[in-house]
C-alpha cells in the first residue's frame, strides 16, 4: 500500500509539474505573441513616416522643376524611377538608420497623371440664364470610344460610361434609380455593365480620374492615349509622333501642330485637348523597413498659387497593389 501511494503522488507531481509547465509556457508564448505585434506596430509606423517623408521629398521635386521651366517631359528629374536603395544612402554616412539592427529601403516613382484620358472629362459645366448645366461632353465622349476600340474594346460604352459619369455627377437622373456613386479611380468602372476585370487591368496605365477637367500633356502621353485624344490621328502615325518627341520635346501646342502637319496631316486637335504641362502627378512609394512593408501611391497636384509662389498638395493617398513598369 505504502508503494502504491509512493507511485501515486509521483503521478501527482508530475502530471502538477506539466500542467505549470504547459500554463507557464501559454503565458509565455502569449507575451511573445503580443510583443511581437507591438514590434510589428512600431514598424509600419515608422514606415509609414518615411513614406510620408518621400511624398514630401518627391513633392519638393516637383516645386523646383515647376521654377525651373513650364514644360513638363519625360527625361526630368521627376520622371527618372528612384531604384531600390538604403535609406541611409539618403540620408548620408552622419545618419544611420540600421542601428536596432534593422534596415529601410526605399523606391518609387513620379507619373504625370495628365499623360492619362481623364473621366472626368466626360461631362461638362455650362452657366446659362437658368443656373448652371452639367451635360456630356462630346468630343471627350468620342474620344473615349476611340480609345476603347484602339485597346481592343466596345467603343459602346464610352457612351454607357458618359452616362454613369453625368448621373454621378447631377447627384441621380430624378428617375427614382439609385444615384450611382461618382469614380475615384478606373476600378470604379466595374461598376458599369459591360466591363471586367480584366478590362480594368487594361484600361490601368491609359485612364485616370482626376479632380477637375484637363488637358493632356502630348510630351508625357502614351500613343494610345495621343490617338484617342487626337481626331483621325491612325495609332501607327501616333507612335511616329512619339519619336519625333523624343529626339525633341515640344515647347508649346504649335510644336505639336506643326509635326502633325507633316506625319498626319488630316489629323484634327480639338480645342483645350493638349498642353505641354501638367498640374497632376501620381507618387509611387516602396518602403520595406526590416518585416514592414508599404506601397502607397499619391495624387498631388502642383499649384501656381500668386503671392506664394508654387505650391503642392497631397489630393490623396492609397494603397496600391504593384509598381508600374519603367518604360
Amino acid at each position: 500500500m505504502q508503494s502504491r501511494q509512493r507511485g501515486a503522488a509521483v503521478v501527482t507531481a508530475l502530471l502538477i509539474v506539466t500542467l505549470a509547465v504547459v500554463v507557464v509556457s501559454g503565458m509565455l508564448w502569449r507575451q511573445q505573441v503580443q510583443i511581437r505585434s507591438i514590434e510589428n506596430q512600431r514598424l509600419m509606423a515608422q514606415a509609414q513616416w518615411i513614406e510620408r517623408a518621400a511624398v514630401d521629398w518627391a513633392r519638393l521635386i516637383l516645386r523646383d522643376d515647376q521654377r525651373r521651366s513650364n514644360v513638363d517631359y519625360l527625361g526630368e528629374p521627376w520622371s527618372v524611377p528612384v531604384a531600390e536603395t538604403r535609406l541611409s544612402d539618403f540620408l548620408g554616412a552622419g545618419l544611420r538608420t540600421d542601428q536596432a539592427g534593422e534596415t529601410s529601403f526605399l523606391s518609387g516613382r513620379i507619373l504625370d497623371a495628365q499623360a492619362r484620358f481623364n473621366l472626368t472629362n466626360l461631362y461638362q459645366s455650362t452657366s446659362g440664364e437658368s443656373g448652371l448645366t452639367i451635360s456630356i461632353d462630346p468630343a471627350s465622349m468620342q474620344a473615349f470610344g476611340r480609345l476603347l476600340q484602339t485597346l481592343g474594346m466596345n467603343a459602346a460604352l464610352a457612351e454607357t460610361t458618359a452616362q454613369y459619369v453625368l448621373r454621378a455627377a447631377k447627384g441621380g437622373s430624378g428617375d427614382g434609380q439609385p444615384v450611382p456613386r461618382p469614380p475615384d479611380s478606373v476600378q470604379s468602372l466595374l461598376a458599369i455593365p459591360g466591363f471586367t476585370p480584366e478590362m480594368i487591368d487594361t484600361l490601368e496605365p491609359f485612364v485616370t480620374v482626376l479632380p477637375e477637367r484637363t488637358t493632356v500633356n502630348a510630351n508625357t502621353a502614351d500613343a494610345e492615349v495621343l490617338a484617342a485624344v487626337i481626331d483621325k490621328l491612325p495609332l501607327d502615325r501616333a507612335r511616329e509622333l512619339l519619336r519625333q518627341r523624343d529626339r525633341a520635346y515640344f515647347n508649346n501646342t504649335g510644336d505639336i501642330t506643326t509635326q502633325l502637319q507633316t506625319i498626319a496631316p488630316k489629323a484634327v486637335i480639338t480645342a483645350n485637348t493638349l498642353d505641354v504641362s501638367s498640374r497632376y502627378f501620381l507618387i509611387y512609394g516602396l518602403v520595406r523597413h526590416d518585416r514592414a512593408r508599404r506601397l502607397k501611391v499619391s495624387l498631388v497636384e502642383r499649384q501656381n498659387v500668386q503671392g506664394s509662389g508654387n505650391t503642392t498638395r497631397v489630393v490623396w493617398s492609397r494603397d496600391a497593389d504593384a509598381m508600374p513598369p519603367s518604360n
